[in-house]
Protein backbone atom coordinates (compact mmCIF):
# COMPACT_ATOMS: atom_id res chain seq x y z
CA UNK A 1 0.00 0.00 0.00
CA UNK A 2 2.48 2.73 0.70
CA UNK A 3 4.42 1.84 -2.01
CA UNK A 4 1.28 2.66 -4.19
CA UNK A 5 0.92 5.81 -2.50
CA UNK A 6 4.47 6.72 -3.24
CA UNK A 7 4.05 5.48 -6.92
CA UNK A 8 0.72 8.04 -7.59
CA UNK A 9 2.95 10.69 -5.72
CA UNK A 10 5.95 10.52 -7.63
CA UNK A 11 3.68 10.36 -10.56
CA UNK A 12 2.07 13.36 -10.19
CA UNK A 13 5.03 15.11 -9.28
CA UNK A 14 6.54 13.92 -12.71
CA UNK A 15 3.44 15.04 -14.75
CA UNK A 16 3.99 18.82 -13.14
CA UNK A 17 7.24 19.26 -13.69
CA UNK A 18 6.46 17.77 -17.55
CA UNK A 19 4.17 20.86 -17.39
CA UNK A 20 6.16 23.70 -16.44
CA UNK A 21 8.70 23.48 -18.85
CA UNK A 22 8.83 27.12 -20.36
CA UNK A 23 8.48 25.84 -23.64
CA UNK A 24 6.60 23.26 -26.39
CA UNK A 25 6.92 20.15 -24.96
CA UNK A 26 8.93 16.86 -27.33
CA UNK A 27 6.76 14.28 -28.89
CA UNK A 28 8.54 12.13 -26.09
CA UNK A 29 7.65 14.26 -23.26
CA UNK A 30 3.51 14.60 -24.26
CA UNK A 31 3.83 10.89 -25.04
CA UNK A 32 4.57 9.99 -21.12
CA UNK A 33 2.62 12.84 -20.25
CA UNK A 34 -0.71 10.99 -21.53
CA UNK A 35 0.40 8.11 -19.79
CA UNK A 36 0.77 9.06 -16.35
CA UNK A 37 -2.55 10.73 -17.04
CA UNK A 38 -4.17 7.97 -17.93
CA UNK A 39 -2.38 5.41 -14.69
CA UNK A 40 -3.31 8.10 -12.50
CA UNK A 41 -7.05 7.39 -12.16
CA UNK A 42 -6.73 3.53 -12.32
CA UNK A 43 -3.78 3.58 -9.68
CA UNK A 44 -5.84 6.17 -7.59
CA UNK A 45 -9.04 3.41 -7.68
CA UNK A 46 -6.73 0.61 -6.54
CA UNK A 47 -5.57 2.61 -4.12
CA UNK A 48 -9.44 3.36 -2.64
CA UNK A 49 -9.68 -0.20 -3.06
CA UNK A 50 -6.96 -1.66 -0.72
CA UNK A 51 -8.10 1.16 2.08
CA UNK A 52 -11.45 -0.64 2.44
CA UNK A 53 -11.76 -1.93 5.65
CA UNK A 54 -11.82 -6.08 5.14
CA UNK A 55 -15.11 -7.19 6.84
CA UNK A 56 -14.18 -10.31 8.91
CA UNK A 57 -17.09 -10.30 11.46
CA UNK A 58 -20.31 -11.99 10.41
CA UNK A 59 -24.21 -12.78 12.07
CA UNK A 60 -24.99 -16.58 11.99
CA UNK A 61 -26.91 -19.23 13.79
CA UNK A 62 -26.67 -22.73 15.56
CA UNK A 63 -29.65 -25.10 15.37
CA UNK A 64 -29.88 -26.59 19.19
CA UNK A 65 -33.06 -27.99 18.33
CA UNK A 66 -35.80 -27.84 15.46
CA UNK A 67 -39.46 -29.25 14.34
CA UNK A 68 -38.92 -29.91 10.68
CA UNK A 69 -36.46 -27.47 9.78
CA UNK A 70 -38.44 -24.22 10.10
CA UNK A 71 -36.24 -22.85 12.42
CA UNK A 72 -33.23 -23.42 9.91
CA UNK A 73 -34.67 -21.49 7.15
CA UNK A 74 -35.85 -19.06 9.49
CA UNK A 75 -32.38 -18.66 11.07
CA UNK A 76 -31.31 -18.16 7.25
CA UNK A 77 -33.15 -15.41 6.47
CA UNK A 78 -32.83 -13.75 10.04
CA UNK A 79 -29.22 -13.93 9.02
CA UNK A 80 -28.89 -12.82 5.74
CA UNK A 81 -31.47 -9.54 6.76
CA UNK A 82 -28.86 -8.34 9.22
CA UNK A 83 -25.69 -9.72 7.18
CA UNK A 84 -26.89 -7.73 4.20
CA UNK A 85 -26.90 -4.00 6.24
CA UNK A 86 -24.66 -4.37 8.54
CA UNK A 87 -21.29 -5.74 9.96
CA UNK A 88 -21.09 -6.41 13.37
CA UNK A 89 -18.18 -4.92 16.32
CA UNK A 90 -17.68 -8.41 16.29
CA UNK A 91 -19.33 -11.83 15.20
CA UNK A 92 -22.67 -12.97 16.47
CA UNK A 93 -23.75 -16.45 17.13
CA UNK A 94 -27.72 -16.96 17.51
CA UNK A 95 -28.70 -20.35 19.19
CA UNK A 96 -31.99 -21.46 17.91
CA UNK A 97 -33.88 -24.03 20.00
CA UNK A 98 -37.40 -25.28 20.91
CA UNK A 99 -39.71 -25.79 24.47
CA UNK A 100 -43.00 -26.75 24.67
CA UNK A 101 -45.24 -25.14 26.99
CA UNK A 102 -49.34 -24.97 27.35
CA UNK A 103 -49.11 -21.13 27.61
CA UNK A 104 -48.92 -17.86 25.34
CA UNK A 105 -45.17 -17.59 25.39
CA UNK A 106 -44.67 -18.00 21.30
CA UNK A 107 -40.75 -17.58 21.77
CA UNK A 108 -38.49 -16.20 24.31
CA UNK A 109 -34.76 -14.93 24.40
CA UNK A 110 -32.01 -14.71 27.12
CA UNK A 111 -29.86 -12.43 27.60
CA UNK A 112 -26.29 -12.26 25.18
CA UNK A 113 -23.16 -13.54 26.60
CA UNK A 114 -19.75 -13.38 25.30
CA UNK A 115 -16.75 -15.67 24.94
CA UNK A 116 -12.99 -15.07 22.97
CA UNK A 117 -14.44 -12.45 20.96
CA UNK A 118 -18.00 -13.88 19.91
CA UNK A 119 -21.25 -12.55 21.33
CA UNK A 120 -24.12 -15.28 21.45
CA UNK A 121 -27.79 -15.34 21.78
CA UNK A 122 -30.34 -17.85 22.71
CA UNK A 123 -33.62 -18.05 21.33
CA UNK A 124 -35.98 -20.44 22.17
CA UNK A 125 -40.05 -21.51 20.30
CA UNK A 126 -42.36 -22.70 21.94
CA UNK A 127 -43.39 -26.03 19.42
CA UNK A 128 -47.52 -25.03 20.36
CA UNK A 129 -47.06 -22.17 18.29
CA UNK A 130 -43.83 -23.09 15.85
CA UNK A 131 -45.59 -25.66 13.27
CA UNK A 132 -48.60 -22.99 13.16
CA UNK A 133 -46.26 -19.72 12.44
CA UNK A 134 -45.14 -19.16 8.60
CA UNK A 135 -41.76 -18.77 8.28
CA UNK A 136 -41.62 -15.02 7.40
CA UNK A 137 -43.39 -14.64 11.72
CA UNK A 138 -40.71 -17.22 12.59
CA UNK A 139 -37.86 -15.07 10.68
CA UNK A 140 -39.11 -11.61 11.75
CA UNK A 141 -39.02 -12.97 15.93
CA UNK A 142 -35.34 -14.38 15.06
CA UNK A 143 -34.81 -10.53 13.31
CA UNK A 144 -36.31 -8.80 16.32
CA UNK A 145 -34.23 -10.83 18.90
CA UNK A 146 -30.80 -10.27 16.76
CA UNK A 147 -31.39 -6.30 16.88
CA UNK A 148 -31.42 -7.04 20.75
CA UNK A 149 -27.99 -8.66 20.85
CA UNK A 150 -26.38 -5.93 18.10
CA UNK A 151 -27.33 -3.53 21.08
CA UNK A 152 -30.89 -2.24 21.54
CA UNK A 153 -31.63 -2.71 25.52
CA UNK A 154 -27.92 -2.58 26.21
CA UNK A 155 -25.21 -0.10 27.60
CA UNK A 156 -24.27 1.63 24.89
CA UNK A 157 -28.29 2.10 23.60
CA UNK A 158 -29.37 3.22 27.12
CA UNK A 159 -26.64 6.15 27.24
CA UNK A 160 -28.52 7.77 24.06
CA UNK A 161 -31.65 8.52 25.62
CA UNK A 162 -33.43 10.16 28.64
CA UNK A 163 -35.35 7.51 30.47
CA UNK A 164 -37.76 9.83 31.83
CA UNK A 165 -39.00 10.67 28.64
CA UNK A 166 -37.99 8.81 25.83
CA UNK A 167 -36.36 11.29 23.80
CA UNK A 168 -32.63 11.20 22.71
CA UNK A 169 -30.18 13.34 24.07
CA UNK A 170 -28.65 16.17 22.19
CA UNK A 171 -25.36 14.25 21.64
CA UNK A 172 -27.37 11.56 19.99
CA UNK A 173 -28.93 13.41 17.83
CA UNK A 174 -26.56 15.26 16.84
CA UNK A 175 -24.49 12.06 15.45
CA UNK A 176 -27.82 10.85 14.14
CA UNK A 177 -30.42 13.54 13.57
CA UNK A 178 -33.22 11.33 12.56
CA UNK A 179 -33.34 10.26 16.23
CA UNK A 180 -35.53 13.66 17.63
CA UNK A 181 -38.36 12.67 15.72
CA UNK A 182 -38.15 8.50 17.58
CA UNK A 183 -38.57 7.48 20.95
CA UNK A 184 -38.07 5.00 23.31
CA UNK A 185 -40.34 2.94 25.18
CA UNK A 186 -40.88 3.94 28.66
CA UNK A 187 -44.01 2.04 29.68
CA UNK A 188 -44.38 -2.12 30.31
CA UNK A 189 -42.74 -4.14 32.40
CA UNK A 190 -38.85 -5.16 32.60
CA UNK A 191 -37.43 -6.92 29.16
CA UNK A 192 -39.68 -3.96 27.07
CA UNK A 193 -39.34 -0.99 28.85
CA UNK A 194 -36.15 1.11 27.64
CA UNK A 195 -35.47 -1.78 24.81
CA UNK A 196 -37.29 -1.23 22.13
CA UNK A 197 -38.91 2.20 19.81
CA UNK A 198 -42.38 3.29 21.64
CA UNK A 199 -45.31 1.66 20.80
CA UNK A 200 -47.66 4.36 20.75
CA UNK A 201 -45.35 6.46 18.66
CA UNK A 202 -43.86 3.83 16.42
CA UNK A 203 -46.40 1.01 16.18
CA UNK A 204 -46.13 -2.09 14.03
CA UNK A 205 -41.96 -1.10 13.72
CA UNK A 206 -39.84 -4.27 14.01
CA UNK A 207 -38.41 -3.03 16.96
CA UNK A 208 -41.20 -2.22 19.12
CA UNK A 209 -41.85 -4.48 22.34
CA UNK A 210 -44.71 -6.40 20.95
CA UNK A 211 -44.76 -8.80 18.23
CA UNK A 212 -47.48 -7.62 15.44
CA UNK A 213 -48.76 -9.76 12.32
CA UNK A 214 -47.62 -7.02 9.70
CA UNK A 215 -44.31 -4.84 10.56
CA UNK A 216 -42.11 -2.88 9.14
CA UNK A 217 -39.09 -1.05 8.80
CA UNK A 218 -37.55 2.27 9.56
CA UNK A 219 -34.78 3.07 8.06
CA UNK A 220 -33.51 4.48 11.42
CA UNK A 221 -33.47 0.86 12.82
CA UNK A 222 -30.39 0.27 10.03
CA UNK A 223 -28.95 3.51 10.66
CA UNK A 224 -28.45 3.86 14.51
CA UNK A 225 -26.40 0.53 14.98
CA UNK A 226 -23.08 2.98 13.75
CA UNK A 227 -24.26 4.16 17.59
CA UNK A 228 -23.71 0.93 19.02
CA UNK A 229 -20.86 0.11 17.78
CA UNK A 230 -21.41 -1.58 14.22
CA UNK A 231 -20.54 -0.26 10.40
CA UNK A 232 -23.52 0.33 8.55
CA UNK A 233 -22.92 -1.41 4.69
CA UNK A 234 -25.94 -0.25 3.33
CA UNK A 235 -28.54 2.48 4.31
CA UNK A 236 -32.29 1.45 3.96
CA UNK A 237 -33.86 4.13 1.83
CA UNK A 238 -37.53 4.64 3.17
CA UNK A 239 -40.00 2.51 5.84
CA UNK A 240 -39.97 -0.81 3.96
CA UNK A 241 -42.55 -3.79 4.74
CA UNK A 242 -40.32 -6.26 6.43
CA UNK A 243 -42.13 -9.24 4.68
CA UNK A 244 -41.30 -7.80 1.35
CA UNK A 245 -37.59 -7.69 2.86
CA UNK A 246 -37.44 -11.28 3.69
CA UNK A 247 -38.63 -12.10 0.74
CA UNK A 248 -36.17 -10.87 -1.27
CA UNK A 249 -33.74 -12.45 1.51
CA UNK A 250 -34.87 -16.40 1.90
CA UNK A 251 -33.33 -17.55 -1.81
CA UNK A 252 -29.98 -15.73 -0.72
CA UNK A 253 -27.06 -17.89 -0.88
CA UNK A 254 -24.88 -17.94 2.01
CA UNK A 255 -21.24 -17.02 0.70
CA UNK A 256 -19.08 -16.78 3.92
CA UNK A 257 -20.29 -20.62 5.42
CA UNK A 258 -15.87 -20.91 5.14
CA UNK A 259 -16.13 -18.11 7.92
CA UNK A 260 -19.20 -18.99 10.08
CA UNK A 261 -17.29 -22.32 10.27
CA UNK A 262 -14.37 -21.30 12.35
CA UNK A 263 -16.76 -19.96 15.64
CA UNK A 264 -17.09 -21.53 17.96
CA UNK A 265 -21.58 -22.13 17.44
CA UNK A 266 -21.45 -25.00 20.20
CA UNK A 267 -20.43 -22.75 23.06
CA UNK A 268 -23.25 -22.40 25.37
CA UNK A 269 -23.63 -20.58 29.09
CA UNK A 270 -27.40 -20.22 31.18
CA UNK A 271 -28.10 -16.90 31.32
CA UNK A 272 -31.09 -15.01 32.20
CA UNK A 273 -34.25 -14.71 30.53
CA UNK A 274 -34.38 -11.25 28.52
CA UNK A 275 -37.40 -11.58 26.61
CA UNK A 276 -40.89 -13.32 26.77
CA UNK A 277 -43.12 -13.09 23.18
CA UNK A 278 -45.43 -11.29 23.33
CA UNK A 279 -44.96 -9.12 26.26
CA UNK A 280 -47.73 -8.14 28.59
CA UNK A 281 -50.76 -8.32 25.98
CA UNK A 282 -51.69 -11.27 23.38
CA UNK A 283 -51.17 -11.00 19.55
CA UNK A 284 -54.30 -10.46 17.69
CA UNK A 285 -56.20 -13.44 16.81
CA UNK A 286 -56.14 -13.92 12.58
CA UNK A 287 -58.60 -13.65 10.39
CA UNK A 288 -60.52 -16.55 9.34
CA UNK A 289 -60.11 -17.01 5.54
Amino acid sequence: MESLEKLIQDLTQEAAQIQIQGRSLRPDEMARLQAIHQALPHLRQAADILRIEVVTSLITYKIVSDVGGRLKQAGRTACNFWNRFIAPASSIVIRLGVFTANNNTIARAYKPYTRTGVIYGVVEFNTSYLSSFSGNEIAGTIIHEIGHTLGFGWEQWQELFDPASGRFTTAAIDRLPALETMRVETDHGPGTRFSHWDEQSHDRELMTGFKDHSEHVLPITISVMELLGHQVMEELPRETDLNTLMESLALVIFSRQGEAKTLDRDHFQATDLWENIPHDRPLPKKRSS
